[in-house]
Parts: structure tokens; C-alpha cells; sequence
């Protein structure tokens, strides 16, 4: 199975008056295309920090992070930025769903923002949203939704 995620030595530090704090320190691993993997650890561990960096959000201060065989470190922050449009779904404890766009409408935001958004798109959202048993919500805004709902459609999104 193909290598869909790996880090090499990833580290993450921050300067302070006392000295460095490692906030992450020295973390290689590999993820195979399709395997469900769980960050788990005390408050403070560096979860929060290693997801960010995943994400492309924040930069290592020392390892390489790959995404399909694309380091991320190599890349500019206009194509770090493209590469998380592009490639990088987040699915956020708030769901940040917009009030006035429909469910469908959320699925097809992204879409929408490259330009994107075809038949193809709008079909795409609605088996998204009915594999996830939204099928008759399609319509509805956020707020005609249960928190799991709209928990939902932002992972469909």
C-alpha cells in the first residue's frame, strides 16, 4: 500500500526567555494510503502543534514532512497555501459551517473557491452528504441542523 503521510525527525521548537521548548521532538512515522491513525497524549504533548504542522500551517523547525511524496518544507507559502486548497481536508471542533449557505452549498464551498464547482461538483456533494445520511438535508441551513449534522457536512465539506 502507498506511503500517503510521513515525517522524518519532525521538530517543532519555540524560543523563550528560559531557553527552547520542544514542543515536538524528533517524531517519524509513516501512514499508508486509506489507514485511520489517532494522535493521543496529555494536554500539552504537542498534538495540536504536529496536526498544524501536517496540515501545512506551521513549519518545522527541524525533520521533513511528505504528503504523497511532496515535502512540504521544499514548497513556498503561496504553494503550501495552494497544496492545503488543494489536497488538505480540516475538519474543525467548531464546524464553521456558513449560517446562510445551504448543507449542499457547504460541501461545494471549496469547489466554489477554485473555480471548480461543476455538475460533477454538485453531484459529488450530494452523495457525500447522503453516504452520510443527509440525503434529505440537502436544503436545509446550519441552524435547521443537529450539532452531529452539521458535524457531517463539514467532514463531507
Amino acid at each position: 500500500m502507498t506511503i500517503a503521510l510521513e515525517t522524518r525527525n519532525v521538530v517543532k521548537t519555540y524560543k523563550v526567555d528560559s531557553g527552547t521548548i520542544y514542543a515536538v521532538n524528533d517524531v517519524s512515522l509513516q501512514v499508508k494510503a486509506g489507514e485511520f491513525v489517532a494522535l493521543v497524549g496529555p494536554s500539552g504533548s504537542g498534538k495540536t502543534t504536529m496536526l498544524a504542522m501536517l496540515a501545512a500551517l506551521l513549519r518545522p523547525s527541524d525533520g521533513d514532512i511528505l504528503i504523497d511524496g511532496h515535502s512540504l518544507n521544499k514548497m513556498s507559502e503561496g504553494d503550501r497555501a495552494r497544496f492545503r486548497r488543494e489536497k488538505i481536508g480540516f475538519t474543525f471542533q467548531a464546524n464553521n459551517l456558513v449560517p446562510y449557505l445551504t448543507a449542499q452549498e457547504n460541501v461545494e464551498l471549496m469547489l466554489r473557491f477554485n473555480n471548480k464547482l461543476d455538475r460533477a461538483g454538485r453531484d459529488r456533494a450530494r452523495e457525500l452528504l447522503a453516504r452520510l445520511g443527509l440525503g434529505e438535508r440537502l436544503h436545509n441551513l446550519p441552524s435547521q441542523l443537529s450539532g452531529g449534522q452539521q458535524q457531517r457536512v463539514a467532514i463531507a465539506r
